[in-house]
């Protein structure tokens, strides 16, 4: 319970910030009593107020069963062990609450806690008004209380302590000193002089305290005046000052025009600041003297930046004079270079002209033998060198001297000038040019000095060649008539071109040289040599044909030799490709098929399918290595293209019938692993049939599965295929089975897989008697008793949780209980257990045989497994790590090995089915697997 706290009107402390100090716009705001001082408006009336509302009681206006008047009071009684002593003791007033006297206990409470007597009236709501006793006054901790709402002082029983237990009668609050609470409400009497002395002076004090509230209000009275005629001189000198702070500003309005001025302007803007200064300057006030600075400073400044104006023109006119001056000495040392490289480029431009000069004597000349013309042509060359080494120097001045040139501002024009326009030297960029056009002229008549030496020494290698050709016409014009007969141009054709010309080429020759003459010439002895040399070349092409005709034949000769392997192998090819292709359409379908057949049936089609995949394989491997040694043997270099592109398109089709082949295999081996899926289901199926008929020949027989074992094989150690086919057969079928099931001697055989774990074709007892054996798991702590019944039964020990037990019979019912007979396989102990309680408390559940991996290890054929030396590659050839988290089902319990102190149990692993020995308990200690 919360108990807010109302400041108390009647004591001196206006300071309070309690969260119900007063209802004033200013008023202190805190938690209690506060910690600053209070303001508001309604803090006079408060004041006024405090004797009229606060009254003590006057000495009739009490009832009965309160303490009335008294400045001590004493708590006595409360029965309660803590409260009691924290509360029990003499109080004495200390203030006013809420309207009501407050009282504070004179000695600390237990712990050290202050303890007060207080009323709080209903602003927090009835259930929380009454008088209080706690640590403090409105405070969150209490410790009494009593529900009065009308009693002016503490009511002197009724109280409840603590607050919220019923209302203790022997705890009383009454005055101090003896004096009885029933006094309380009556006039004085004469036997109580000591209370008449005490209300006297309680009304002396209050009256004290009304004087004090009138001398602070007569106080603020006076402060109020104070502050109302500060404010008004306050109001005076803000106006005085707002007048010179209008004066100060039209006076710096002008000052800040001196800052744009010109020398032209000064006068006139220090003569407007002047006169501003005279109007505006006594209104300033105490901003004269910083006013008369700053004009003072302005002033400054001003004449300063005339002067500093003044010197900068000054000196930018002596500037501009001497520009001028040195622009007029570059126009004149421009002017004299200008000429001079006027006579360097005219001596340029001659020798230009003097070298096309030389050019046009050279090519009139004429020149009959290698040697000369070379030798004018190097002449010619050497004039080169010194022509150009003048347009260079022409150039090369250019650019040593251009800049100076450029640079040089023009000359003024003048309007008289425009006549001699016409004589004015040339410019220096008509110069350049002219210069630059004289280099190139140079150039390129030096270029075609090359051309135009080509050109001479062909025609004097021609003229050399015509000079031999003489010589040759003479040399075999035996008869000296001037022109060569048939006799002498086939000793011409013999002797120069070791060629015998045929008749029919003289004979044309002569026809279209000689026509009517006797004989070819000299001025047609040039068209006799072309026609010779044609009639070689015929001969030639004649000679070459039959060379190419008979290699035509060789070459097709050989191509149909390749053409005969290619056909072979195509051929490999193409009957390859047939079966693939049947092969691809009989697996298109098996996905469908699948579906629909038997797993035998599933199977068997899968082998034949094999047998075909295989069968396709082998003739396309042997086609594909066909294609891979064609074109390994040497062939002609014109068929080596032909064939490594044969080569390629038969590598390319045995490659598309591997892949066929490949998806083919997928095909079957996905029908071949759903058919095995689909056995292992079939053959799970029989054999759970089976099983179950085996079960229930060993309730009906209520023999064990040993005995029913011994049934099975009679004279023999194992179980046969034909044994257990024949026995199964002939049992009765089990509860739950359909009319029209029936296990044929077929379905039989497959469902043997089922017990022949390790493949051998023979069951042994231990695996028939594992596989029949039904096992429980015990979950929760329970008896095994030597008797059905529990009433006459005794305890032979008690199965723990977690262990395994044999069902050996049931279960049957024990009045609400379900029992079975079973064997401990911990010690062999057998008894009867209870299965589930007449309470729902299950104590066995099915499982028991069933261990996981939670430790690796192996998996080996042989109990021993510390073998000889001669059997430890066979045992690490058979045996297969077992990971963490594996699951294995218990064929023979664990027992432990001599010599090596491990516990091994036989086991089939279930992701698997393989079957073998396993350790389960190190020599240490250390457990390799844990029941499920």
């Amino acid at each position: 319970m919360y108990l807010g706290q109302q400041s108390w009107n009647q004591q001196e402390q206006p300071k309070g910030k309690g969260k119900d100090w007063g209802k004033g716009k200013d008023q202190g705001k805190g938690k209690d009593q506060g910690k600053g001082k209070g303001k508001g408006k309604d803090w006079g009336q408060q004041q006024q107020s405090w004797g009229q509302q606060q009254q003590w009681p006057q000495p009739n206006g009490g009832a009965a069963g309160e303490v009335g008047q008294a400045q001590k009071i004493r708590i006595t009684g409360c029965r309660q062990e803590v409260v009691g002593p924290i509360i029990r003791g003499e109080y004495t007033m200390s203030q006013m609450n809420h309207g009501k006297p407050a009282y504070k206990k004179e000695a600390q409470g237990a712990n050290g806690l202050m303890v007060m007597i207080y009323f709080w009236d209903e602003r927090d709501g009835a259930a929380a008004s009454g008088w209080w006793i706690g640590p403090t006054i409105g405070g969150n901790m209490v410790w009494g209380h009593h529900p009065n709402r009308t009693s002016a002082t503490p009511p002197t029983g009724g109280w409840q302590a603590p607050h919220s237990s019923p209302a203790d009668p022997s705890m009383v609050v009454a005055p101090a000193g003896g004096a009885s609470p029933s006094g309380v409400g009556g006039p004085p009497r004469p036997g109580q002089p000591g209370l008449m002395a005490q209300q006297q002076a309680q009304q002396a004090n209050i009256q004290a305290q009304a004087q004090k509230v009138a001398e602070a209000k007569a106080q603020q009275e006076q402060m109020r005046v104070k502050k109302e005629a500060e404010a008004k001189v306050k109001a005076e000198e803000m106006k005085k000052k707002q007048g010179e702070q209008q004066a100060a500003m039209v006076i710096r309005k002008d000052i800040m025009k001196l800052k744009a001025l010109t020398p032209e302007n000064f006068e006139k803007v220090a003569e407007e600041l002047a006169v501003t200064m005279g109007t505006e300057f006594e209104k300033c006030g105490s901003l004269q003297s910083s006013i008369q600075t700053e004009n003072d400073k302005a002033l400054a400044a001003a004449k300063e930046k005339v002067e500093q104006i003044l010197e900068m023109r000054k000196k930018n006119e002596e500037r501009l004079k001497e520009n001028e001056k040195k622009r007029e000495e570059a126009r004149e040392k421009s002017v004299e270079l200008l000429a001079e490289l006027g006579l360097l480029v005219e001596a340029a431009d001659k020798a230009a002209t003097a070298f096309g000069e030389s050019m046009k004597s050279l090519s009139e000349k004429s020149l009959l033998t290698e040697s000369a013309v070379n030798t004018a042509c190097s002449k010619v060359e050497g004039e080169a060198e010194a022509f150009s080494e003048k347009a260079k120097e022409a150039l090369d001045f250019i650019k040593e001297k251009g800049s100076e040139i450029k640079a040089a501002p023009p000359a003024a024009s003048k309007k008289d000038d425009k006549d001699k326009a016409a004589e004015a030297p040339p410019t220096f960029q008509q110069l350049s040019a002219k210069a630059s056009a004289a280099k190139g002229s140079i150039a390129k008549d030096l270029r075609m000095v090359k051309t135009l030496q080509t050109k001479l020494l062909k025609k004097a290698s021609a003229s050399e060649v015509m000079k031999k050709m003489k010589a040759v016409f003479t040399k075999y014009d035996k008869n000296k008539d001037a022109m060569l007969d048939r006799k002498e141009i086939a000793a011409l054709a013999k002797g120069e071109y070791k060629f015998t010309v045929p008749e029919d080429s003289l004979d044309l020759i002569f026809k279209a040289i000689v026509g009517e003459g006797k004989g070819v010439k000299a001025d047609d002895f040039h068209r006799l040599i072309c026609a010779v040399g044609v009639a070689r070349e015929r001969s030639k092409d004649q000679e070459r044909k039959a060379e190419r005709e008979q290699g035509e034949a060789e070459l097709a000769e050989a191509k149909k030799k390749v053409q005969a392997v290619i056909d072979e192998i195509g051929t490999a090819l193409k009957a390859a490709s047939t079966d693939v292709t049947e092969l691809g359409n009989q697996t298109r379908a098996l996905p469908k098929d699948g579906k629909e057949m038997k797993s035998q049936a599933i199977l068997a089609r899968a082998a034949e399918l094999e047998a075909s995949v295989k069968a396709a394989a082998e003739k396309a491997k042997v086609a594909a290595e066909q294609a891979e040694k064609f074109g390994c043997d040497e062939v002609e270099k014109v068929l080596e293209k032909w064939v490594k592109a044969e080569k390629a398109r038969m590598s390319n089709s045995a490659k598309t019938l591997e892949l066929q082949i490949s998806k083919a295999k997928t095909a079957v081996s996905t029908f071949k692993d759903q058919g095995t899926k689909k056995d292992a289901a079939e053959v799970k199926e029989l054999g759970a049939k089976a099983m179950k008929r085996l079960r229930a020949a060993l309730a009906e027989k209520k023999v064990t599965p040993l005995e029913l074992f011994k049934e099975v094989v009679g004279s023999k150690e194992t179980i046969s295929k034909d044994a257990f086919v024949a026995f199964v057969g002939k049992l009765p079928k089990a509860e739950g089975e359909k009319e029209d099931e029936t296990l044929s001697d077929e379905d039989l055989a497959r469902a043997y897989v089922v017990l022949d774990e390790e493949k051998t074709g023979a069951v042994t007892s231990e695996t028939f008697v594992a596989l029949l054996r039904s096992m429980m798991k015990v979950v929760k702590d329970v008896a095994l008793t030597g008797t059905l019944s529990l009433q006459d039964s005794k305890s032979l020990r008690r199965l723990e949780a977690g262990e395994a037990l044999e069902v050996l019979e049931g279960p049957v019912k024990e009045g609400e209980l379900t029992r079975v007979r079973g064997r401990a396989v911990q010690d062999g102990q057998e008894g009867w257990v209870t299965v589930a309680g007449n309470q729902g408390s299950i104590f066995l559940k099915e499982g028991g045989s069933t261990f996981k991996i939670v430790k690796e290890t192996i998996l080996t054929e042989c109990f021993e497994i510390d073998a000889p030396p001669s059997e430890v590659r066979k045992i690490k050839e058979s045996t297969r790590k077992l990971k963490l988290g594996e699951l294995v089902e218990v064929r023979e319990w664990g027992k432990k090995q001599e010599g090596t102190g491990l516990t091994r149990m036989k086991c089939k692993v279930r992701s698997d089915g393989l079957v073998g020995w396993i350790t389960t308990v190190g020599n240490t200690g250390i457990k390799f697997v844990e029941m499920v």
